[in-house]
């Protein structure tokens, strides 16, 4: 099997385990954002054009208003990406993003229980560990800004040659604690991990 299939293979792996697990999360939302990122970003392991043919083919409605879709796919230069509204079973509100240049898929949540919603994704990654390959912890932080408590979260699941797949967790004790003001709790996000160089 190739490394990457493993990868693949291991991220599959998990998720199916924890598609097993019965309901009865801490937080209903925090489920819900868990259920959709694994859905959408994970089912289709972060191919951009396969997400948005997804969105497409499922009508999801394009966020296009400028504030909104920058605080999804970012403002600064080079930032491009396409931003969808999902299906909320309640009134809350849940998107899906991908950013072109970092090929990463993330879905968003107005308002989720962080800490639901950090055991879930920290289980599905740590429980991709197969012989063969890695799931290194790259940063798990907690900081203060200025409108509230913050977690970034950030796991690999890697081969031998370092490639893989990243996967982000980001929240605020509050909606718009992490996120500058914005209308947004947590994000979950996923991109493709580059093999390392050779040495010469």
């Amino acid at each position: 099997m190739k490394p990457l299939r493993l990868v693949i293979f291991s991220v599959c792996a998990a998720l199916g385990l924890l598609e097993s697990l019965p309901a009865g999360a801490a937080d209903y939302n925090a489920e819900v954002t868990f259920r959709m990122f694994t859905a959408t970003c994970v089912r289709r392991l972060g191919v951009i054009a396969e997400i948005q043919a997804w969105a497409k083919d499922s009508r999801l409605r394009p966020i296009t208003e400028p504030s909104a879709l920058n605080a999804f796919v970012g403002a600064g230069p080079g930032a491009k990406g396409s931003a969808w509204v999902l299906p909320s079973p309640n009134d809350r509100k849940f998107s899906l993003s991908v950013r072109t240049a970092s090929q990463t898929c993330a879905v968003w949540a107005e308002v989720a229980d962080p800490e639901t919603a950090e055991g879930l994704f920290r289980k599905m990654v740590t429980e991709a560990a197969r012989p063969g390959t890695k799931v290194s912890t790259d940063d798990d932080t907690s900081f203060t800004t200025s409108t509230g408590k913050a977690r970034l979260l950030t796991m690999s699941v890697s081969d031998t040659a370092g490639e893989g797949y990243q996967f982000t967790f980001m929240a605020g004790d509050k909606t718009g604690a992490f996120f500058s003001g914005a209308p947004i709790q947590l994000s979950m996000q996923m991109s493709r991990l580059q093999p390392k160089p050779k040495p010469k």
